[in-house]
């Protein structure tokens, strides 16, 4: 038996006889022999406890304790503090080494406990400024412990450190403010402003939260108390500006800013906010005078963003002002808002062409009489010297040139007149009008021609230069195909058909039929040609700078905004943009037959046919295509064979929709216009889609 197994057997002994000293004489010798006996070592700090001597007990407990510890068995170092507890319950290192433990475990909940029977012992003891640290601890634990913050902040006042108590409660507010509890408010304004009357920044920040929670007029409050003693403050003086704004107060919210410029003019928030405020208060031309002297700034410090809910509040409220619609297409270019900018330029050139054609009517045609519509005959004006006798003046135009004549003869009966088409003119003012004798009115009811019902021709080739204008060559070939349905010969509708098919362009001055200005207005002319111009040139340059600024900042992943951009430059005629668009999107499978679409319509615009019908016959071999794409694309296919002047491969392609789908779209017309163009109409007056019968169907594949 070894010398250690002996001391043991006797400690055992003299235990179990109850002599203790002797059993500690052992132990020591034990923990002599094997300074690494933990075990042993931990039960004569047990054996010095029961013997009453204190000192020993603590000393030899924290060698255990400190073991383990060292370690990284926690658990087990925190039983033995708790027995060095039991042992003297004054010591405050314990409590704080078990705190500190217990935070190494994640025991949050017991290192608080542990802190407030330490700070409980330093109360009782008088240790104040000692109670405060373990306050300033316990905060620091759980910050967001509103109960611990004030108790943190009274310590600090009962300490006489009232700066600190008021730091300590504004980073309590701090929490405290997004969560918007006015319950909390109140409670650290309870504490706050009886501890530390004179602290601002406890004033300011406590006003930030009663605004926060919706409470602006106790907001004002404080801070007209902070403006007494400190007019030009300028955190009171924004945060007073923002209540005012809370409680609708626009005027005293723009004097309010008034004060905050005065202390820094330069600063563009607090202008931009006394824009806002006189845009509040209605006064939208001195707002917008104020936003265009710093929007430059904003700019250039890459900051068009922040403008832009406001310059689109001034565009609602001045939607024909230039100045702001410019400054709008100017964020939008910044900010990137491709869709946004697209539809407010589209806006704009809805509007302009309006406005041009009143200019142009009203420079062709200063005097222009009133008509019998568009009937394009010769017409004679008749002068008498009773002009009280017809008050309104207008044109009479007949098949024959009609002479006045000087007898009395007959009278005017509105009943043999066919009056349709008629336009009456009223404006009796004018020096160049001249009024009706009533022996030519006379003439005109014994010679009138019976009236058949007209077409407005002009009017109709105008809307088909509209369209092929925009790019739309199926609609305007389609108006011209039936207004030569309908007459059998329109010159107009022809010439502007052949332009059609040869893919060409001209302005809607070189059509036949088109009114043009006369040398009176050539000034006028010139005039707008050159605000045109202007205006191309600027449009032109803002795209130039979209699109690059677009460069940066779309990545090449982003399918939809590039699906999106291709549709826009689409709509504005940017033909090889869109095309570059959507060849970036035409990867996607969700996009692809989109994309083969929309690209080989741009494509049939450019007149590029054989590139158009390559792309079209690529969707069709997709091996994911649906029935719909496919008799869309058959569709655009057909429209493009039109295009090209190949009838039989079109209404090779439209019999293909309508084998499908006979009433997609207008498949049913165009099949019935295409084999009427090729003298194949059925006598039997069957289907064009040829549903009536197999017979009358005719495939040229």
């Amino acid at each position: 038996m070894s010398n250690k197994e002996k001391l043991l057997a006797s400690a055992q002994k003299n235990l179990l006889k109850g002599q203790i000293a002797k059993a500690i004489k052992d132990y020591e010798k034990i923990v002599e022999v094997d300074a690494k006996d933990i075990r042993n070592r931990q039960k004569l700090a047990e054996l010095y406890s029961r013997g009453q001597m204190p000192e020993k007990a603590l000393e030899t407990y924290e060698g255990v304790a400190k073991h383990y510890g060292d370690n990284g068995f926690f658990l087990k170092a925190l039983a033995v503090y708790k027995q060095m507890q039991k042992v003297d319950a004054t010591r405050p290192e314990l409590y704080q080494r078990l705190a500190e433990l217990n935070i190494k475990q994640g025991l949050i909940g017991n290192a608080l406990t542990e802190y407030r029977n330490l700070l409980n012992l330093y109360r009782s003891q008088g240790e104040l400024d000692e109670a405060v640290k373990v306050l300033g601890q316990m905060k620091d634990l759980d910050p967001n412990n509103l109960g611990i913050a004030l108790q943190v902040a009274e310590a600090y006042c009962q300490t006489h450190q009232q700066e600190r108590a008021a730091e300590c409660l504004v980073e309590t507010l701090q929490h405290v403010i997004p969560k918007a509890d006015l319950n909390a408010v109140e409670k650290i304004q309870a504490v706050g402003l009886p501890g530390c009357p004179t602290s601002v920044p406890l004033k300011v920040e406590l006003a930030r939260g009663f605004l926060a929670c919706g409470q602006a007029g106790r907001s004002v409050e404080l801070l007209q108390e902070i403006l007494k003693e400190e007019p030009q403050h300028s955190q009171a003086l924004l945060l007073l500006a923002n209540s005012y704004r809370a409680l609708a107060d626009h005027a005293n919210e723009t004097s309010t800013y008034g004060q905050l410029l005065e202390v820094e003019p330069g600063n563009l928030d607090w202008r931009k906010g006394y824009a806002c405020a006189l845009l509040s208060e209605e006064k939208t031309e001195q707002a917008l005078a104020e936003l265009e002297q710093l929007k430059d700034d904003f700019f250039t410090e890459g900051r068009a963003a922040d403008l832009k809910d406001v310059y689109e509040l001034i565009t609602e409220q001045l939607p024909d002002n230039e100045q702001v619609v410019a400054s709008l297409q100017a964020i939008y270019e910044q900010t990137g808002e491709g869709g946004k900018l697209f539809d407010l330029m589209s806006s704009q050139q809805d509007q302009e062409p309006i406005a041009e054609e009143v200019v142009d009517e009203a420079v062709a045609c200063p005097t222009e009489p009133t008509s019998f519509g568009d009937l394009d005959l010769d017409d004679e004006q008749f002068s008498s010297a009773d002009d009280d006798d017809l008050p309104a003046t207008f044109e009479i135009e007949t098949g024959q040139e009609t002479q006045p004549e000087t007898s009395q003869g007959g009278g005017l009966e509105f009943d043999d007149l066919d009056l349709d088409g008629i336009e009456f003119g009223l404006d009796t003012g004018s020096a160049d009008e001249v009024a009706v004798p009533d022996d030519a009115l006379s003439d005109a009811a014994v010679n009138k021609q019976p009236v058949p019902s007209t077409i407005d021709v002009s009017g109709e080739v105008e809307e088909a230069e509209f369209y092929f204008q925009q790019g739309l060559l199926a609609e305007a070939s389609q108006k011209c195909r039936s207004l030569l349905d309908r007459l059998g010969n329109c010159p107009q509708a022809q010439q502007l058909l052949d332009r059609i098919g040869k893919g060409g362009g001209t302005s809607a001055a070189n059509i036949p039929g088109q009114t043009a200005p006369g040398p009176a207005s050539s000034g006028e002319t010139g005039a707008s040609q050159g605000l045109e111009g202007r205006e191309r040139s600027r449009l032109d340059g803002s795209l130039s700078d979209f699109k690059k600024g677009l460069e940066s900042q779309v990545s090449a992943e982003d399918f939809e905004t590039h699906y999106n951009l291709g549709i826009a430059y689409k709509e504005m005629g940017l033909l090889d943009d869109a095309i570059e668009q959507f060849d970036k999107v035409v990867v996607d499978p969700q996009r692809r037959i989109d994309c083969l679409t929309l690209k080989g319509v741009c494509l049939v615009q450019k007149g590029a046919f054989d590139q158009a019908v390559s792309t079209f016959k690529e969707g069709l071999t997709y091996e994911a295509l649906k029935d719909c794409e496919r008799i869309s694309l058959y569709y655009e296919l057909g429209l493009l064979y039109m295009e090209w002047g190949q009838p039989l491969e079109a209404l090779d392609s439209f019999q293909c929709v309508a084998d499908v789908d006979p009433f997609f779209r207008n498949v049913d017309d165009q099949i019935r216009q295409l084999r009427k163009e090729l003298g194949l109409d059925d006598d039997n007056g069957g289907s064009p889609s040829g549903n009536s019968s197999d017979k009358s169907r005719v495939s040229y594949i």
